[in-house]
């Protein structure tokens, strides 16, 4: 009997054993069956933010899906990996991917207190888990979270694993990684972290959002504490340092790191460009992408697209109050603002308090005054509480409290461009007065009537096509066929005309006749094919209104046509970017990241046409420009009825194009490119060139210069008004003016001088 007991004792261990075997086994099958391969983590590559940098390394411009940047695991000092350790997982280096004394530790807590109040992960887990797993809570996912971990341990060794667990964990605040949250929340290095910056950060992982030190500072400031306590628990660090960490005051960043508002149009502009060449993908890809911007000159040109917006916005009598708040609005109002604008420059504010003589306004930072003899204040509309106005500061009271003078809104807007010719970069790029308040980039992608910036073009076909400097051309009033049926009947600004006159004075005058017959003799179509060599995008049609500058073109590409003059007749495509490295540090291709350089007209043309353009400045509608007090050519533009201000010019260092005009189709009044871009230009330059060395323009072997008579553009003769004149070698004049008389010599003066009166000529368009 007892045989028989023992048989059937026998026989249900092994029926029990042979089951749970074969349920093991069954359940193991399960589990793996469907398993991620850990040996995909052996190529790790996480999406990665896209860093853009100025010509001199400094940060101006990020781009990202998740803000992450990967530091290799010895560039994160002791102290950081510590503070982790600590707070995530002390025995990591010494458990083989599962800490099973932590898990029963967490299964006493948790049953003892009736809820999953503690838990067990290791840092291995969790790499598992973020990067391998979804993230629900189930026994099956946590079986399969444990099977990795110990698979993923006989892959990689511990420092592969933390690096993959410092770079990938989240950290809030859209963060990804140590290195993302060191520099947004103290905008450093992971190198430079205090002890105490450590602690902080290796609390965040786990609530991001219950400890983000900007919205919860007394929470993130208690975890940031635990931690230090669990790093003196497990003598990560000494009494001493941990008092001192406790002590240790902790300064958060501002959310937007100033430096990334220094060349907003810039960045713009090269997202546009790593969009073309990577895709929507670029933003992932942690690149480093160097450009060409001097961060000097695009301050410049800023401040000087600004200050003379302002100064003709003054001039228009632009509005003042650009709205009116009800009182439950204000504080939403203001804390909108306060998160898309600056605190430095014009802001806009909410008037408050009316008074006597001072009025109270308030902006997203402060409570200031504006003395009412700063407020631009009509009487028979005056400010009330709830007027939105835009203010810029003038500086402090004795009180202590910030004065404010209320400006005019913007409306009008303006953008400015800088090419270096040597190199071929854009130094600066400015699109628009406000980048806070309109992002549409006027610099690259607003298509304008450059109106007679544009005749240079056309001047240059003349010349290849045999006419100099001093070929008299006749300004007299013109008609021709319209194509509809009727006439067009081109007119100069003031509808006057000087009769025979050198090329050279019809340029410097800015006459549109004249324009009109060299394209008549040159031929619409040659001038067409010769409008090609400047590398404009677009064909241009079939209208001799084309010499008038009535086809609309860039700002950038009008610029970069006048640098073939700047040259001496090469072409460059405008280089942004000058290098891109990969996530790795290693170069990668870039189209248009090096000069490219091609001839496409005569030196002694373009020399010629620059000298012609010289006079421009030195006598003609850019007489502003003389201010700079070094050798420039240029020249201005202005459309019909004033809708858009033009000034193109270059010295031998920079080739500088500035636009003016509002957005919607509006006068710009008696300003025309003279007036409103000239001076905007010269600003930037005086800034630009400030420090460098005179230079003037290198003259070509196959030009010469001769001195010739003022009036026929004939050789000089003693007793007339003379100039020194540049010539293509072999075209000069070789017969002397007729010797002076009273009477031809009053004529000359009248009628073929460079007086110091005249204005821009308008586009007209049939």
């Amino acid at each position: 009997m007892v045989r028989v007991l023992l048989r059937l004792v026998v026989s249900s261990v092994v029926v029990v054993v042979t089951v749970v075997s074969l349920a093991a086994i069954a359940i193991w099958r399960e589990l793996t069956q469907d398993l991620p391969a850990v040996t995909e983590l052996l190529d790790y590559r996480p999406p990665t933010a896209t860093r853009v940098l100025a010509s001199d390394g400094t940060p101006i411009g990020e781009f990202y899906v998740e803000r992450r940047y990967l530091v290799p695991i010895a560039q994160v000092p002791t102290q950081v990996r510590l503070a982790f350790l600590a707070a995530e997982d002390a025995e990591f280096y010494r458990h083989p991917g599962i800490d099973v004394t932590a898990i029963a530790r967490a299964m006493i807590a948790n049953v003892r207190r009736g809820e999953i109040a503690q838990g067990a992960s290791t840092i291995t887990q969790q790499v598992v888990k973020q990067l391998l797993l979804s993230p629900e809570r189930s026994i099956e996912r946590k079986s399969k979270e444990l099977i990795l971990a110990l698979q993923l341990e006989a892959k990689l060794t511990k420092d592969e694993i933390f690096y993959l667990y410092l770079n990938h964990i989240y950290f809030g605040a859209g963060t990804y990684g140590i290195s993302a949250a060191s520099h947004a929340f103290f905008d450093v290095e992971p190198g430079s972290l205090s002890l105490a910056q450590a602690a902080l950060l290796a609390g965040l992982p786990q609530a991001p959002s219950r400890y983000d030190p900007r919205r919860h500072p007394e929470a993130a400031r208690r975890r940031q504490r635990y931690v230090l306590d669990r790093m003196l628990a497990a003598n990560f660090i000494t009494p001493v340092e941990h008092a001192e960490a406790r002590d240790e005051p902790i300064a958060i960043s501002s959310r937007s790191r100033v430096s990334y508002d220094a060349a907003p149009w810039y960045v713009q502009h090269v997202r546009t460009l790593l969009e073309q060449e990577y895709g929507s993908a670029f933003a992932t890809l942690g690149l480093q992408v160097r450009t060409a911007v001097d961060l000097e000159m695009q301050a410049a040109a800023e401040e000087a697209l600004r200050e003379g917006v302002r100064t003709i916005e003054r001039g228009l009598g632009t509005r003042r109050r650009i709205r009116r708040l009800p009182a439950n609005r204000i504080d939403e109002f203001l804390e909108h603002q306060g998160a898309r604008r600056p605190r430095e420059g014009r802001q806009q504010a909410v008037v408050t308090t009316v008074k006597a003589k001072e009025i109270l306004v308030r902006t997203p930072w402060e409570v200031g005054v504006v003395p009412r003899n700063d407020a631009g204040e009509k009487h028979a509309d005056p400010y009330r509480s709830g007027d939105v106005v835009s203010v810029d500061s003038v500086g402090r009271g004795d009180d202590g409290v910030t004065r404010f003078a209320i400006e005019p809104e913007p409306q009008l807007e303006g953008a400015l461009i800088a090419l270096d010719p040597e190199s071929g970069e854009v130094k600066a790029l400015v699109g628009g007065v406000d980048f806070h308040r309109s992002q549409f980039n006027r610099a690259v992608q607003a298509r304008r009537q450059p109106g007679s910036a544009f005749k240079p073009l056309v001047y240059a076909a003349a010349l290849d096509q045999g006419y100099t400097a001093t070929t008299m051309v006749e300004d007299a009033p013109i008609s021709l066929p319209d194509g509809r049926g009727g006439e067009w009947t081109p007119k100069n600004f003031d509808d006057k005309y000087m009769g025979r006159v050198p090329l050279r004075t019809a340029l410097v005058k800015s006459l549109n006749t004249v324009s009109v017959r060299l394209a008549l003799d040159v031929g619409i179509d040659a001038l067409r094919d010769h409008l090609r060599l400047f590398g404009f995008p677009t064909e241009f049609p079939r209208h001799l209104s084309l010499a008038l500058g009535s086809s609309e073109v860039t700002l950038l590409d009008l610029t970069r046509a006048y640098a073939v003059f700047a040259t001496l007749g090469r072409r460059f495509d405008p280089v942004v970017v000058t290098s891109v490295t990969d996530s790795n540090g290693y170069p990668s291709a870039f189209r248009g990241s090096h000069p490219r350089f091609e001839r496409v007209m005569n030196p002694g043309t373009a020399y010629v046409v620059s000298d012609m353009m010289q006079g421009v400045i030195e006598s003609g509608t850019g007489r502003e420009a003389k201010k700079l007090g070094r050798p420039a050519a240029g020249k201005t533009g202005t459309t019909n009825d004033s809708m858009d201000a033009w000034f193109v010019g270059f010295t031998p260092d920079l080739v500088v194009g500035v636009w003016v005009g509002f957005d919607a189709e509006r006068s710009l009044g008696s300003y025309t490119g003279g007036r409103a871009a000239t001076p905007i230009w010269t600003a930037f330059m005086n800034r630009a060139l400030e420090g460098r060395p005179v230079r003037e323009f290198g003259k070509p072997d196959d030009v010469t210069i001769v001195r010739v008579d003022a009036a026929t553009g004939l050789l000089a003769v003693p007793g007339r008004s003379s100039r020194m004149q540049a010539f293509i070698a072999g075209t000069e004049p070789t017969r002397p003016a007729p010797q002076p008389t009273l009477e031809l010599e009053s004529v000359a003066d009248i009628r073929v001088g460079e007086p110091d009166v005249d204005e821009d000529s308008r586009a007209a368009r049939p």
